[in-house]
């Protein structure tokens, strides 16, 4: 597995991904084509940008073919802050795709960005949840859950909110 450079068609892929799982996310409206564009220019390919995505592919020794979209961000560089960001394609769950991407992801966070600490939110209302947990376990990292922080279908949910330290991910991979 590794990340590659986002291009504006693993964009495109992403807003299906992203459009069919408005639950989990903060921003749950459906993007349009134009709105992931704007998102291509302004975020992707803005070097000042503070926020990194990439491609997740995975290759069977021939092909490679795109699994997912993850990035780290709101990059705080004078807090050494940042926070994982992470969409698999809802067909390829459950395969171990997101266990390496978010270690991929950590890897660049923690030894390419030079951030200290990686944090992340989870809606409980996100099966995903689960995940994040056990990848909290194994870097050694913190947690507690939230009250109230996802409005969706006429109920509050609450969050599992967690982070990451450099020296911890290094030393559990």
């Amino acid at each position: 597995m590794k990340l590659r450079e986002l291009t504006r068609e693993d964009c495109e892929q992403m807003r299906f991904w992203r459009n069919e799982c408005l639950e989990t996310l903060r921003t749950p409206f459906k993007l349009t084509l134009d709105m992931q564009n704007d998102f291509y220019e302004n975020v992707i390919s803005n070097r000042n940008s503070p926020h990194r995505y990439w491609g997740i592919y995975n290759s069977d020794g021939i092909h490679a073919h795109l699994v997912g979209v993850g990035g780290i961000t709101n990059i705080q560089h004078e807090n050494s802050i940042g926070e994982i960001s992470l969409i698999i394609d809802p067909k390829e769950t459950g395969n171990g795709f997101g266990e390496n991407a978010a270690g991929l992801l950590f890897d660049q966070a923690f030894n390419y960005i030079g951030l200290q600490t990686v944090f992340g939110e989870c809606y409980l209302c996100n099966s995903a949840h689960v995940f994040w947990e056990k990848t909290r376990n194994k870097y050694d990292g913190y947690s507690v859950i939230l009250p109230n922080r996802k409005f969706w279908n006429g109920d509050y949910y609450n969050s599992l909110y967690f982070s990451i330290d450099k020296e911890k991910f290094n030393e559990n991979r």
